[in-house]
C-alpha cells in the first residue's frame, strides 16, 4: 500500500482529476513513499511523464524556518519499496525518479530545458527553498500550469504566492494542509 505523510489528498485528487498537462511533464519534488505522485499519475491526462525528486538517503538538513537540522527517516530502503511500488508506471513510461536534492534537480538534472504544467512541492519547508522551487519551476512553467504546495502554513506561503503573482500565477483554492496555485494562459 502507497502511504502519504500529510493530508488533503482529496483536494491534490480533485486538482489533478483529469487535468490536461497537453504534452508537457508533471512533478513531484519530495516523493517520500510516492502517494502524491501516484494520484497525479492516475488522474492527470496527457502529460509527458511524471518525474520525482528525491534524495532519499536519510539526509540531515534544516527542514523548517526557525527548526534545527535533524535527520528524517527516508531511507534508501523505503526509495526502493517506492520504486517497486511504481514499477508498472516506471515499465510504462509514466515515472522517472530522480534520485538527488532538489537543488541538484534544478542545476544538473536532464530536465532542467524541460517544461512542467503540473507541479507539486513537497519537499523542503523552509521558505527560502520553496521560494527558489516555485520561480525555477515557473520560468520552465507551460501555458497553463497548477502549482501545489503542501504543508504550506509551515513556511511563508503568501509572500510566495505573491511572488508568483509577477509568473501570472493566482491563489485558486486552499486546504489546511494543500493549496493550489494556477495560470491560465
Amino acid at each position: 500500500m502507497i502511504r502519504g505523510d500529510s493530508s488533503d489528498y482529496e483536494l491534490l485528487e480533485k486538482w489533478t482529476k483529469d487535468f490536461d498537462c497537453k504534452g508537457y511533464k508533471s512533478c513531484e519534488i519530495g516523493v517520500r513513499e510516492g502517494l502524491g505522485s501516484k494520484i497525479i499519475m492516475d488522474n492527470v491526462i496527457n502529460n509527458y511523464i511524471h518525474v520525482g525528486v528525491d534524495p532519499y538517503g536519510n539526509l540531515k538538513y534544516q527542514h523548517y524556518d526557525n527548526g534545527p537540522e535533524y535527520t528524517a527517516d527516508y531511507t534508501d530502503q523505503m526509495r526502493d519499496t517506492m520504486l517497486k511500488d511504481f514499477y508498472k508506471y516506471r515499465n510504462e513510461g509514466k515515472f522517472t525518479l530522480c534520485n538527488m536534492t532538489d537543488t541538484e534537480f534544478m542545476n544538473e538534472s536532464k530536465h532542467s530545458e524541460s517544461i512542467f504544467s503540473f507541479v507539486h512541492f513537497d519537499g523542503p519547508h523552509m521558505s527560502k527553498d520553496v521560494m527558489t522551487e516555485a520561480v525555477w519551476f515557473a520560468n520552465r512553467s507551460a501555458p497553463h500550469t497548477r502549482f501545489v504546495f503542501d504543508d504550506h502554513k509551515k513556511y511563508e506561503m503568501s509572500i510566495i504566492a505573491y511572488a508568483l503573482t509577477l509568473y501570472d500565477f493566482k491563489t485558486v483554492e486552499m486546504g489546511d494542509n494543500k493549496c493550489l496555485l494556477e495560470k491560465k494562459q
